[in-house]
Order: C-alpha cells, then structure tokens, then sequence
C-alpha cells in the first residue's frame, strides 16, 4: 500500500526489513497525544515482532520472504512459495505467536527485575497489556486480519497431502518467479499424499513448446498482480 516514505533498518537473511513513516501517527494517535517515549519505542517493537513471526514461519515451511514492513497500519510480511492450506494458515499463525513469545519473555522480566522507571514501565505495559489486545484483535475470523486464515488450520490439516497440486498453490505472482518454478517442474514429482500420487510429467522434462505455452499464459495471467503474498 505505501510505495515511499521507508525508512531501511536492515535485512535479515536478505529480507529488507523496512519503518515506513505514518507509524509517527499510529503513535500519535494510540498515545492519545501524551508524551510516552518507553510506548514510542516499544509499539514498533511490538509490530516488529508479529511480522518476523510470520516471516520465521515462512523460512521454516521452506518460502521466500520478500520484505517485512512496520507501517502505521500494523504491517506487512511479504512472502513467495509454492504454499499448501495447511502451511499457509500455520503462516498465519507466526504472528500471533512472536507476540505471545513477547508476552511470556516481559513476564519474566517483571518477575526477576522489574523496570524503575517510567520509560521500562511504558514499554512492559505494550509488550503485556497493549500486545494481548493486538493478539485478540488479529484472531478475529475477519479479512485481512489474520484470524480469517490462521482459524482454517484444523480443517487444513486433516486435508493437508490431499492436493492434486506439486506442492500446494503459488503465492508469488511474478512473471521471473513463476517461470522459473515452471521450469523445474518437469524435473520434480508431486508430493507424496495419503495415496499414491503419479509424477507430474512421467515422459520427462516440459518441452520447450510447453514451457512456451506457459511463458505466454503466466505473462497474460500475472500482468496485473503484485510481486507476492503478504500477511498483516
């Protein structure tokens, strides 16, 4: 959604992990207009931790994390891969979680040294108070939060190795990205289900006939889309 106005503060594993500036206003606006610098810190912290949440989950499903993003509207971890149901709402799952890893690490924080004053106070009420609120919120089964996904993972896992696909669906919808998946296809059997799935293409690689049919049709299809996924 917003194209400029980032601010780089590093990468991780070559994700870029961007500040975009309207989080000045979200701080503004939470903070009532009152003068918190431990809520000013820690409320990006907090956004920051749900987005590698998820972003953690997509390294360990075996996707791309294209980019984690802190905005003003909470955030964005943009991310590829050839995702099944299942490892898509468990993705959705990450963010949740990173903040209740928070939540139990402040906890244990209050208890063996609690903070003395008002900056250490201002950041363990975020990361406690502040951060449950953020997780009830983003478990409602409501688009785009992330409880519209992350809720569809017992039924995902009961169907999970059913598909008909290699792997599961694509989620980056880049011409490069898709052709070049394409291209291996040929090479690599389907997924192994609950029964005995047949190889994708039993006579071999994709002819370059084929893989030119699919060029044509992948240009015509992703033209219109994004680079990839997100989750909020």
């Amino acid at each position: 959604m917003f194209r400029g106005g980032y601010w780089l503060l590093g990468r991780l594993r070559g994700a870029p992990i961007k500040l975009h500036f309207s989080i000045i206003f979200a701080l503004l606006l939470f903070s009532r207009l009152r003068w918190s610098p431990g809520f000013f810190v820690a409320y990006p912290c907090l956004v920051l931790v749900h987005e590698l949440g998820h972003a953690a989950l997509v390294w360990r499903t075996g996707h791309r994390v294209a980019e984690i993003e802190v905005t003003g509207l909470g955030g964005a971890c943009h991310w590829s891969g050839n995702a099944s149901e299942f490892e898509e709402a468990l993705i959705a799952w990450g963010g949740v979680l990173g903040q209740l890893a928070l939540f139990v690490a402040t906890m244990l924080w209050l208890r063996t040294s609690p903070p003395h004053g008002a900056f250490g106070w201002a950041m363990a009420g975020t990361f406690t108070e502040t951060n449950l609120s953020l997780v009830a919120l983003n478990l409602l089964p409501i688009p785009p939060l992330d409880g519209a996904r992350a809720w569809g993972i017992f039924r995902a896992f009961r169907r999970r190795g059913s598909a008909h696909l290699p792997h599961g669906t694509w989620r980056d919808h880049s011409p490069d990205a898709q052709r070049a998946w394409f291209d291996k296809l040929g090479d690599q059997p389907r997924r192994p289900g609950r029964g005995s799935q047949p190889d994708l293409d039993p006579e071999g690689p994709l002819s370059p006939e084929a893989r030119a049919a699919i060029d044509r049709l992948l240009r015509g299809v992703t033209g219109k889309a994004r680079n990839s996924r997100r989750n909020d």
